[in-house]
């Protein structure tokens, strides 16, 4: 069972390696060693576990063949149904305790598992707001010589917008664009720079 688990939490990983960003791809390695080497501790234990009860079995067994080799008195019998109790109990405790471990071991898996899905989700997350937020291609902008060719410069101050720039002036927005071949004025518009102001006479 602890085999099948780890087997499908390490193609689940590597399913996920190639679907999250370069970015999280380290935080992704560190988690999945974490949890291998989880995964490594509780099979060893569970291991140890069974190891300790075929000890307990063989030396059941040797304990029976010294019994049955004793005397048949009544103290005798006694004993073997004491020991024999004795054992069942253990056996029932130690199932027990299996199964409790079993338990633990699925919740472990499941809950870094989840954790693992969720961090999985983050990144396509912010794989698809990467994509969304990529700068897009301006369309070609045709600029007009049809502004009057008098005017002044101007030197642009902080706070500025070409619509306030034409209204103080006696401008348009549209005349300025085109004598500076300004595309995108809240982009292309830089404190301190000079530009022509075209003015009607």
């Amino acid at each position: 069972m602890i085999k099948s688990f780890t087997t499908a939490f390490f193609c689940l990983c590597t399913l996920c390696v190639y679907v999250t960003p370069v970015v999280a791809q380290d935080n992704l390695r560190v988690t999945v060693a974490n949890m291998s080497q989880d995964m490594n501790l509780l099979a060893q234990n569970l291991k140890t576990l069974r190891l300790e009860i075929e000890e307990l079995h063989r030396e059941n067994a040797r304990l029976r063949a010294e019994l049955a080799a004793a005397s048949s008195s009544r103290d005798t019998e006694v004993q073997i149904s004491n020991l024999s109790s004795a054992i069942e109990t253990l056996r029932r405790e130690y199932r027990a305790a299996d199964d409790a471990q079993k338990q633990q071991i699925l919740a472990e898996v499941n809950r870094q598992v989840s954790a693992l899905a969720t961090e999985t989700q983050a990144a396509i997350n912010s794989v698809a707001k990467a994509v969304d937020s990529q700068p897009q291609v301006a369309a070609s902008v045709h600029f007009s010589d049809d502004f009057p060719k008098t005017g002044k410069p101007y030197v642009v101050r902080s706070g500025d917008t070409l619509s306030k720039i034409a209204r103080v002036h006696g401008s348009t927005v549209k005349n300025i664009q085109n004598a500076n071949k300004i595309v995108n004025p809240a982009r292309d518009l830089q404190v301190g720079e000079t530009i022509f102001i075209p003015i009607a006479q």
